[in-house]
C-alpha cells in the first residue's frame, strides 16, 4: 500500500548520494507536502515555499518521475527566491486516481495547480523535465497568462521521427501508434510498464541509478494505462509553436543524453516565434545531476527567470 508521504519511501533516499551535495535534500529543506484535490484525483505535491518570492514555479515531471525526484532542479530555484510546485502527476508519485487516466488529464492537473498557486503581482513560470517540457508547454496555452516557460526537451509526438527515435524498440516504434489506435477505446484502462514503451533505461548516464529508478513503482518503473499513452503520442496542441506569443521559452538540454538528441527538441523548438534561447549542459544525461551540467543549468535557469522579473517591474513603473 502507497504511504501518504514521501517519508517512508525508499527511491528518493537512494538517488541522494548520485546528487552533487549542495542539490540533496536534508532535513532543513525538506519540503512541505499536501494534498490537492482536482476533479476525481487527490494530487500530491510537494511545496518548496517562499513567504514573498521573486516568482512561482510549477515543475513538471514526466514519464520516468514524480515531483519529489525533482529535488535536485528545484532546491536551486528555491535558494534563488522562487517558489517552487512540483505535483505528482496521476498514475506516478503518491497521487491518488481511480479509473482511467489520460493524457489530458495530466494538463488539466498542470492548469488547476497554477491556478491554485497564482498570486496577485507574482509571476507564474511553468517548467517541464523530459515529457514534462511539452506538458508545460500546453499547460501555458491553456493559462489565461503565464510569464514563462522552461524545458528540458520539447517533444512533439505528432512527428514520425520523435516517436521513433525515443521509442523502447524498433518494433514498439513501428507498431506502437497502430496498437493505440485500435485498442484504446476498448482496453483504455489496461497498463503497461512504460519502460516496455519508451527507452527507459536510457534515463540517467548511471546504471545504478537507472536500476533504481526502474524498479522504483513511482516513478520509472510505473505502469501507464494504454488511455494515457495514446493521448500522449497523439497531443492536441492547442497553440501551435510558430503562433505562441504568450511569453518567453528557455530550452535548456542535456549535452550527453543517450534517449533524446537535440534534433528531436528543435524540430518543435525551430518553429517557435517568440523569445527563445537554448543552453546545451555539458557533460549532463537525459536526467541532468551531474555537477558541470547542474551549474550551467542553474546559471541559465536563474538567469532566464531573473531576467524576466526585471522586464517585468520595468514594465510595469509608473
Amino acid at each position: 500500500m502507497r504511504s501518504n508521504t514521501y517519508k517512508e519511501e525508499k527511491a528518493w533516499k537512494e538517488i541522494q548520494s548520485y546528487l552533487p551535495e549542495e542539490n540533496r535534500l536534508n532535513d532543513d529543506t525538506l519540503p512541505e507536502e499536501m494534498y490537492m484535490k482536482i476533479e476525481e484525483y487527490d494530487v500530491h505535491i510537494d511545496r518548496y515555499v517562499h513567504e514573498n518570492p521573486k516568482g512561482i514555479v510549477a515543475l513538471f515531471h514526466g514519464v520516468g518521475g514524480n515531483g519529489r525526484l525533482l529535488e535536485f532542479i528545484a532546491l536551486p530555484l528555491w535558494r534563488a527566491g522562487y517558489e517552487v510546485i512540483c505535483p505528482d502527476l496521476p498514475l506516478y508519485g503518491l497521487t491518488v486516481y481511480k479509473g482511467k487516466v489520460s493524457y489530458p488529464d495530466w494538463i488539466g492537473c498542470g492548469v488547476a495547480v497554477c491556478d491554485s498557486f497564482r498570486r496577485t503581482g507574482v509571476p507564474l513560470f511553468v517548467f517541464g523535465l523530459s515529457a514534462g517540457g511539452m506538458l508545460a508547454y500546453q499547460v501555458a496555452c491553456r493559462l489565461d497568462s503565464v510569464d514563462g516557460i522552461l524545458a528540458t526537451f520539447l517533444l512533439d509526438q505528432r512527428i514520425k521521427q520523435v516517436t521513433r527515435e525515443t521509442a523502447s524498440s524498433k518494433m514498439m516504434a513501428v507498431i506502437g501508434k497502430p496498437f493505440l489506435k485500435m485498442s484504446h477505446r476498448l482496453f483504455g484502462n489496461l497498463k503497461l510498464p512504460m519502460k516496455s514503451v519508451c527507452n527507459m533505461k536510457a534515463i540517467v548516464n548511471n546504471e545504478e541509478l537507472a536500476e533504481i529508478l526502474m524498479r522504483d513503482e513511482l516513478s520509472s518503473g510505473a505502469k501507464v494505462s494504454l488511455e494515457f499513452l495514446y493521448g500522449m503520442l497523439n497531443p492536441d496542441i492547442e497553440i501551435e509553436p510558430q503562433d505562441f506569443n504568450k511569453c518567453p521559452v528557455l530550452l535548456v538540454h542535456p549535452a550527453e543524453d543517450r534517449w533524446t538528441a537535440p534534433e528531436l527538441s528543435r524540430l518543435f523548438y525551430d518553429k517557435l516565434r517568440i523569445n527563445k534561447k537554448m543552453t546545451m549542459l555539458p557533460g549532463a544525461g537525459h536526467f541532468p545531476i551531474e555537477k558541470v551540467g547542474l551549474t550551467e543549468f542553474e546559471t541559465a535557469c536563474i538567469g532566464f527567470l531573473d531576467n524576466l522579473n526585471c522586464v517585468r517591474i520595468l514594465t510595469t513603473l509608473p
